[in-house]
């Protein structure tokens, strides 16, 4: 856990020109300072900027003298009176909330080199009421916002404008499906749209919206595989003794109906794994991870999920007499009340037994709708689901034919694409790797210090397991809003060699390293109820050792089409971008 409290006081950084920091001038450190201890205007900046000293981690790189920022804004927020008081004119207070996310945004916009920061700020305003509520204020800022303030009519966050015109991903999609792709190789599915094209039935087109590639992934975690039960235990015999003792008759008549009941389950989960249906499921399993082909997988759900309804039926039906017939007796008039704690008790016991064997064995599933409301499926109910959440057709129609070398050449179309998972990395991108490479490097935090980083790390790829067996034309297609995985993964790709064309305009240069808090000592996902920030903890190069941060992959062939052509892209079709990668890859 980093440390977010230091002692207020000003001294001299001297740092090593044999390190790979830079030589800086004086750098002033506020301190003593908590974070969550914010009661002033000057407080809400003091921790804006020590937030932003400790844990950002371009500062060797940008232009932005930090401590200027301190000596020019601290001023302006100390002389603001009027945070988080009731007792204050409203206007003043309103006023002064503007003026705080003007300073803001000065500070911020076109000045915070990485883009993925963000910063929420909320200023609360008591002095305003609402239908008896406080009123808060609150705005976002980001590097590439724009904004603009009038005394009259105070801040406006105008958000971002894009540079050059961009072509939509739903238009692009909507004339390669009806006009460029052969109908029966086209695959829809999450964010993947591909196929092949008409005019050449050996290039594969893909468009992948965002990288969520992974919730489409056949795993073994989503997958259910029963486990022997014969060596649980089942009740402890003194539940039965104990009713017993007061009605043996009854007492008796449970104990056998319940242990014939978990006895029936065992079997059951015994008998399920014996069958041949199941072999063929786990031989299809076996299959599936070492050739990514699905026909023998999805032939064996049906068959194992109509044996397992068919085999639990005894079970069930035992089951369910169960409670009927402990209510019965316990509702009996004649029944005391000792006797209705013990078969109380003893009811409870038994529903927690099956519940664990059914549980242990992986026979029944159990999980939530929305996060919220518990849902359980049994085994047959869950292969029966597996054909609805996860598509067979994006293997046989995508990932097998770049595997098995049906895809001559490909067109990978990231444009608008705003990143998303890391793990896709693993998942999509690395299907396009031949060879392990450098494609770039990573720095974090090493300390508190504002320069206190470590050296640059080298990050590499690694072929998939069912990678494309050797390179082929290749053309990545980026624009302005092709964003950070969207930019990993077209550096990765490039990396591999000069088979492959970067198509299109720069990228939005969104590259650093997202993760958890307390990953590395570097970045910041934490709140105090005033500031958000959303600060990745590390820093990126290329494998050329350039920052790539707020300028974005530079394409090879530099396409940007005109606002007409995109407005008129479903009427006619045209889309320079696409068709400079239809030429790249001859």
């Amino acid at each position: 856990m980093k440390k977010i409290k230091y002692i207020i006081q000003i001294f001299v950084v001297l740092v090593s020109l044999s390190t790979f920091q830079s030589c800086r001038e004086d750098s002033l450190e506020i301190a003593e300072l908590d974070r969550t201890d914010v009661n002033s205007y000057s407080d809400l900046f003091n921790t804006f900027w020590d937030t932003m000293n400790n844990d950002y981690n371009y500062f060797n790189e940008q232009e932005e003298n930090w401590d200027n920022v301190y000596k020019t804004y601290s001023p302006k927020f100390k002389s603001m009176a009027t945070f988080n008081k009731s007792n204050v004119d409203p206007v003043i207070a309103e006023k002064e909330a503007n003026l705080a996310f003007k300073y803001f945004a000065e500070i911020i916009s076109k000045k915070i080199l990485d883009q993925h920061f963000g910063l929420r700020v909320e200023i609360p305003i008591p002095s305003i009421k609402t239908l008896n509520r406080a009123t808060t204020l609150s705005e976002v800022f980001y590097g590439t916002m724009s904004y603009k303030y009038t005394d009259e009519d105070g801040f406006l966050n105008l958000g971002h404008t894009p540079k050059n015109p961009t072509t939509s991903q739903r238009g692009v999609r909507m004339v390669m499906g009806s006009k460029k792709l052969d109908p029966a190789s086209i695959y829809i599915g999450g964010p993947i749209f591909a196929g092949f094209l008409q005019s050449d039935p050996e290039t594969m087109y893909i468009q992948l919206s965002q990288f969520s590639a992974y919730t489409s992934l056949i795993t073994d975690e989503a997958l259910p595989f029963l486990k022997d039960i014969n060596g649980l235990q089942g009740i402890n015999q003194t539940y039965f003794n104990n009713l017993k003792k007061l009605d043996n008759t009854a007492g008796s008549e449970f104990e056998t109906l319940m242990k014939d009941n978990l006895k029936e389950f065992k079997t059951l989960v015994t008998d399920i794994m014996a069958s041949n249906e199941y072999k063929d499921y786990l031989l299809a399993i076996e299959n599936l991870k070492k050739t990514e082909l699905v026909d023998d997988f999805e032939a064996s759900l049906v068959p194992l999920a109509n044996f397992t309804s068919n085999a639990k039926g005894n079970f069930k039906s035992k089951n369910s007499s169960v409670l009927p017939l402990l209510r019965a007796y316990y509702n009996a008039p004649n029944t005391t009340k000792e006797q209705k704690d013990a078969v109380n008790e003893l009811y409870g016991i038994y529903q927690k037994k099956i519940k664990s064997y059914q549980t242990i064995s992986s026979f029944v599933f159990n999980t939530t709708l929305w996060g919220i409301f518990p849902i359980t499926n049994d085994l047959d109910d869950v292969l029966n689901s597996i054909d609805r959440n996860y598509s067979f057709d994006l293997y046989r129609k995508v990932y097998n034919p770049i595997t098995n070398g049906k895809a001559k050449k490909i067109i990978l179309d990231l444009r608008g694409n705003g990143g998303g998972a890391v793990i896709d990395a693993r998942i999509f991108t690395e299907r396009f790797i031949t060879k392990q490479k450098v494609w770039g490097y990573q720095r974090t935090k090493e300390g508190n210090g504002r320069f206190n980083y470590s050296p640059w790390v080298p990050v590499e790829t690694k072929p998939h397991k069912f990678a494309i067996k050797q390179n082929v034309p290749m053309a990545v297609l980026i624009d302005e809003n092709s964003v950070s995985m969207s930019e990993i993964s077209t550096m990765m790709i490039k990396s591999q060699g000069n088979h492959v064309t970067i198509v299109g305009d720069n990228s939005a240069g969104g590259t650093a390293g997202l993760g958890g808090q307390d990953d590395f000592n570097g970045g910041n996902r934490q709140s105090n109820g005033y500031l958000q920030f959303y600060m990745p903890l590390m820093a990126f190069q290329d494998s050329n050792g350039q920052i790539v941060e707020a300028i974005g992959v530079t394409p090879d062939v530099k396409v940007i089409p005109t606002q007409a052509q995109v407005d008129e892209l479903t009427i006619t079709s045209i889309d320079p971008a696409f068709n400079a990668a239809l030429d790249a890859i001859k």
